[in-house]
């Protein structure tokens, strides 16, 4: 990877910074995980109360951003293994409750490192990992921890997250290329987290979504999806609930 080439900045380096996340975000994950109701209602607090916490990886030659990080600190007082199940939507909520409340955050928690389609597969996961650390090392933080949403797990739906993290490579590493990511870096798998996010729709809103019907009430696998959604034709609904890994890094 050329480091001259791909640059780190930060949201208050760039006029234009929250357009183009925004535009990175929709490139970069299915359409259906962009309605998750927790993100969409609060997004706007990752740079209105942890601006530090954010950054994106910047492409000096073609004047685009290639990737982007964002994380989030909060109070932790617990042993690790007892994260909750709520994952991604719990954390993120949790942060934001204790800024609002003044408590001392004391651990850092990735929300995503989303990486364009283009530029994947070059290099950059790992530099975007290792920043996003740095952050917290700069707090002083001794733990960064994160929902990681292991992304080839849509290809094995069917089968448990329990399941899916204890399978490794040959070399003995785990199996997921995200989850690879991490533990490469440093980090240690906790446990699963089965409830990461939940996101819910009308029957109409899943057909635009997802390009698919419904048309009658069952569980269905839907591209992109680490398990299959549920869908009520009765109750005119559809709820997906996205298990992530809860792993932490040492810092």
């Amino acid at each position: 990877m050329n480091t001259e080439r791909f640059q780190i900045i930060a949201p208050k380096d760039r006029e234009d910074y929250r357009d183009q996340a925004g535009d990175l975000s929709e490139v970069c994950w299915p359409e259906f995980m962009l309605h998750d109701p927790i993100a969409n209602e609060n997004w706007h607090e990752l740079f209105d109360r942890f601006e530090a916490y954010q950054f994106a990886m910047w492409d000096a030659e073609n004047n685009r951003m290639a990737a982007m990080g964002n994380s989030l600190p909060f109070h932790w007082d617990k042993d690790l293994s007892e994260l909750p199940e709520g994952g991604w939507d719990w954390v993120f909520l949790q942060a934001i409750a204790d800024h609002k409340n003044r408590i001392v955050p004391n651990i850092q928690s990735a929300i995503q490192i989303a990486i364009h389609p283009d530029y994947q597969s070059q290099g950059l996961s790992t530099r975007m990992v290792l920043a996003m650390r740095a952050i917290g090392e700069s707090k002083g933080f001794k733990n960064l921890v994160a929902p990681v949403r292991p992304n080839q797990k849509s290809k094995y739906p069917l089968i448990s997250i329990d399941d899916y993290i204890t399978w490794q490579t040959d070399g003995g590493l785990p199996f997921d290329a995200w989850l690879r990511v991490h533990v490469r870096a440093g980090a240690k798998i906790i446990k699963p987290c089965h409830q990461a996010m939940t996101i819910r729709g009308t029957r109409a809103e899943w057909e635009e979504w997802i390009k698919l019907k419904f048309p009658q009430s069952g569980e269905y696998i839907i591209p992109g999806a680490l398990n299959p959604m549920q869908m009520n034709v009765e109750k005119d609904e559809g709820v997906y609930i996205e298990p992530n890994v809860w792993m932490v890094h040492m810092l």
